[in-house]
């Protein structure tokens, strides 16, 4: 399966919502190989809010834990889930929400980096890894999807449209409509929800881009990983 389409390289300013000093600390510790591309801000509910390319939140953090879990409202930034918890209920809650991506805690810096500039560009992007295994869930291949309708499952939970699919597949637009009718069918699901969250459940979120680099010294070279 192809790459998805390499990010612009730019610097994107990220706020963090509610979280620890130290938390804040530690993300921008971690980050500080990729500050000519990110740079992180702290943000408290109820303060005015930086400016930003987008806000990320703990779904499950200070005051969404109990009883009001879920996505902040009335922020001028788009909105990514970041935590813990990337099981396919907590992921597909957010994202029906409206966030614009989900990254998890889990990430390597590199990785996080990639997916906030893919979501700073305008694209919405899933990264649930959690650095382990999951072997309770049925493999996709006991639906007996062709290697069409898996790939096209997987672009559907990396967040591409059916026009974005059928560039980076090579497809006509009515294929890709084909292939999607045909996997919905074997997988018994009515709607595009439905599927990212079984594509979700069933492992088939892409994570090709674990092996991105981005170096400090020098714009980002994105465009030999396409």
């Amino acid at each position: 399966m192809e790459k998805p389409p390499a990010p612009t390289a730019r610097h994107i300013k990220v706020a963090v919502l509610d979280e620890s000093e130290l938390v804040v600390h530690g993300l921008r510790s971690m980050l500080e190989p990729h500050s000519a591309y990110v740079t992180v801000v702290p943000h408290r509910s109820g303060e005015a809010s930086p400016l930003c390319d987008m806000t990320l939140y703990d779904p499950a953090g200070p005051g969404r834990a109990s009883g009001t879990r879920g996505m902040p409202q009335r922020f001028p930034s788009r909105m990514v889930a970041y935590g813990w918890d990337c099981s396919p209920e907590a992921v597909s809650t957010e994202m029906s929400r409206g966030a614009a991506g989900f990254v998890s805690k889990w990430l390597p810096s590199r990785r996080l980096v990639w997916n906030l500039l893919h979501i700073a560009d305008g694209r919405t992007r899933v990264d649930a890894w959690t650095g382990r295994d999951d072997t309770s869930s049925p493999s996709a291949e006991q639906w007996h999807l062709t290697q069409r309708e898996t790939e096209v499952l997987a672009l559907i939970a990396a967040g591409r449209a059916n026009r974005e699919i059928a560039e980076e597949t090579n497809l006509s637009i009515n294929s890709v409509k084909s292939y999607i009718r045909g996997a919905y069918a074997k997988i018994e699901v009515t709607s595009r929800s439905q599927a990212v969250l079984w594509a979700i459940q069933h492992g088939l979120l892409m994570s090709g881009d674990a092996d991105v680099e981005v170096h400090q010294s020098r714009p980002m070279d994105l465009s030999a990983r396409v």
